[in-house]
């Protein structure tokens, strides 16, 4: 289960396991393929209340909707990030390792002028094919080009 920690404004705040994080990408492709969410990837009301509390009840705590939505929207940035760093010339993603990969030569110039993006030369995403199709470029799902979608239509069992 997920720990609240105590910040410096004594408010409980959720630090998410893996465990948590995987069960919320669940969640959200499962919203996604029973077509509850939005073109601009809001998901519905309906959605965020079957979401909070499938994973309240997973997890034996009272999450407010707020802590759900908040990590869809680090997901989301953190999906973001990564699809701008693979977008650079000399980046790539390597699907054995759930990371993205670059020379030596590549990394150190490029983290000089982005320092912000240091922590991706050593961090693993594992659920980034994932966040794609959370939060990746919709239109050619809609014209039925997305491979993705029979990824989603099996991992769920729902028609196509």
């Amino acid at each position: 289960m997920g720990i609240r920690a105590k910040s410096n404004f004594d408010r409980s705040r959720t630090i998410w396991t893996p465990e948590m994080d995987r069960y919320f990408i669940d969640l959200m492709l499962e919203q996604l393929n029973k077509g509850n969410r939005f073109d601009d990837h809001v998901f519905s009301k309906t959605a965020w209340m079957n979401m909070n509390s499938s994973f309240n009840e997973r997890f034996k705590f009272e999450y407010e909707m707020d802590v759900l939505k908040n990590r869809h929207k680090t997901l989301r940035n953190l999906y973001k990030a990564v699809k701008n760093l693979l977008n650079q010339k000399g980046f790539n993603w390597d699907s054995t390792r759930q990371m993205v990969i670059a020379e030596n030569k590549i990394w150190d110039e490029y983290i000089k002028v982005n320092p912000d993006v240091r922590p991706y030369r050593v961090k693993t995403i594992p659920y980034y094919d994932d966040l794609g199709i959370i939060y990746g470029d919709n239109s050619a799902r809609k014209k039925g080009n997305d491979s993705s979608l029979i990824l989603l239509g099996l991992k769920f069992g729902g028609p196509l």
